[in-house]
């Protein structure tokens, strides 16, 4: 799924005129545009449940705003935009020998084969999300956004990933009852067209009673 939707900004990126902007500009006008948005970061996973230990490169946030209405009214420095895009999450655990694993409805600690290598597990999330931000412009090249997102989470997954002797083993299960819809707090200041955003996710990745609880701050790059 990662490498799909990668594959896809690129070639998004690609073809769209973005020459004269740092912004991918879709569509300008006087007072409003239409832009796209692609922001990388880290997730730094919190309120972990007992037992889990989380590696933080190896939990990534990718979010890709497809489309972003903008509007700036007439000599004012404030921007408000809403958006429509897909949120890929990515949450691996610590090598430690425990893996994640589906068993009936709930997800939950499992191991690893005492023979396996290069061992990996995760809990993976797919999120049609919804931005609502507010742009303060401070001087001609910097500017604070802030807002919130709202995530309709369409996908969940628990990864495990082994080899033993010249066997690789990729196990994904599906329906691991994340939670349906989740908000984010998003904070991002931009310099030139180059941004630095923090997300704070304070809504449990799993349903009740579905999985371990925990919540995730993300820091990364937003173009």
């Amino acid at each position: 799924m990662k490498k799909l939707l990668l594959m896809a900004l690129m070639a998004v990126c690609l073809t769209v005129n973005a020459q004269e902007k740092r912004d991918i500009t879709l569509k300008d006008g006087e007072n409003d545009d239409w832009t796209m948005h692609i922001g990388i970061g880290v997730n730094l996973v919190t309120g972990v449940s007992d037992g889990y230990e989380f590696a933080p490169f190896k939990s990534w946030d990718i979010q890709w705003t497809v489309v972003q209405y903008n509007y700036t009214p007439k000599n004012a420095k404030q921007t408000y935009s809403i958006g429509l895009g897909l949120n890929w999450r990515n949450y691996g655990l610590k090598d430690n020998g425990t893996s994640f694993e589906k068993v009936g409805d709930v997800v939950g600690l499992g191991a690893f084969p005492n023979n396996a290598g290069s061992r990996y597990s995760s809990v993976q999330t797919l999120a049609i999300n919804v931005p609502l931000l507010f742009t303060q412009k401070v001087s001609k090249d910097v500017s604070f956004t802030v807002g919130p997102i709202v995530n309709f989470n369409v996908g969940g997954w628990v990864k495990r990933n082994y080899e033993i002797g010249d066997n690789d083993y990729d196990i994904s299960t599906c329906k691991i009852g994340q939670a349906p819809v989740t908000v984010s707090a998003f904070g991002m200041v931009d310099i030139d067209g180059f941004g630095i955003f923090c997300k704070y996710s304070p809504m449990k990745v799993f349903k009740k009673d579905r999985g371990p609880e925990f919540n995730s701050f993300t820091l990364g790059f937003y173009f």
